[in-house]
């Protein structure tokens, strides 16, 4: 949190609810200041801000569905009384956001897919084709740590879209530098050839959902199936490790149809909003 933080120089803070004077949750968020307007919100560089649940598990299911309610309400207050403008995505896993919406927040629904890595079958027949194609490629796919090269991929991505990337490159590298020396991301690229022709980061969660953050890819290479490449090789190295793989995002037609094609699940997840 302190390195994205220190990217778009804003303050980091962690939202704790306390029961008998014991913590029972966080809610991790930023906080942007405009004059006398706070803003607590999750910047472009994080998909999400959670609601971590931090108590003993009741025996009784509605029990523990009630307590969650009153977390959720308790931080929906709180956060309501201390900032003029809310701007918040909420983790698939919290389900039930009816204490935000009792807290009088604007509650969006929002999709993401998440693939289920214990099932890595379920490619499309068109996708399956264009796998198959990118195996029969001199492609070699291989962990390794070259953030520069991915960096040139991905701004040259943005270029062709006649768009700017919304971080500048230095201060982007910064930051992953930054997380790639706390051990939370790892970077995995496809090469052809000797060069690196696709590379993505993954961020690494201690629980069981691995987290897409940033892919690109060579435009020749896209076209030869490359990325669905990447990603069936993701599948097969991370299955070890986590159940659940987020591929954050399914909310533009495009990536969407590519992600429901290698099999992964629609999920849904909840905006919060104010001001």
């Amino acid at each position: 949190m302190n390195s994205i933080a220190k990217l778009y120089k804003i303050t980091p803070r962690v939202l704790t609810c306390y029961k008998n004077n014991n913590p029972v949750a966080y809610l991790p968020f930023y906080e942007k200041s405009f004059i006398t307007i706070k803003k607590a919100y999750n910047p472009t560089m994080v998909y999400y801000c959670p609601v971590v649940f931090n108590f003993t598990e009741r025996k009784n299911p509605n029990r523990e569905m009630l307590l969650e309610y009153e977390i959720t309400k308790t931080m929906g207050d709180a956060l309501w009384s201390n900032y003029r403008k809310v701007l918040l995505n909420l983790n698939p896993e919290l389900y039930d956001i009816r204490g935000f919406k009792d807290a009088r927040f604007i509650v969006k629904p929002h999709y993401t897919f998440v693939k289920d890595l214990k099932t890595p079958e379920g490619f499309f027949i068109d996708e399956m084709t264009k796998l198959r194609k990118a195996q029969k490629n001199d492609y070699i796919f291989s962990k390794n740590y070259n953030p520069e090269r991915l960096l040139d991929m991905l701004y040259k991505l943005y270029s062709r879209k006649k768009h700017s990337f919304p971080i500048e490159r230095e201060r982007l590298l910064t930051l992953i530098n930054d997380l790639y020396k706390a051990d939370l991301i790892e970077q995995h690229t496809i090469m052809k050839e000797g060069k690196v022709v696709s590379s993505m980061f993954n961020i690494l969660n201690s629980g069981n959902t691995l987290v897409a953050w940033l892919t690109a890819t060579e435009e020749e290479d896209l076209k030869n199936g490359v990325s669905l490449l990447m990603f069936w090789n993701l599948f097969q190295t991370y299955s070890d490790r986590y159940e659940f793989y987020d591929l954050c995002g399914a909310n533009v037609k495009g990536p969407s149809r590519v992600k429901a094609g290698m099999g992964a699940d629609l999920k849904l997840f909840f905006q919060i909003s104010k001001g």
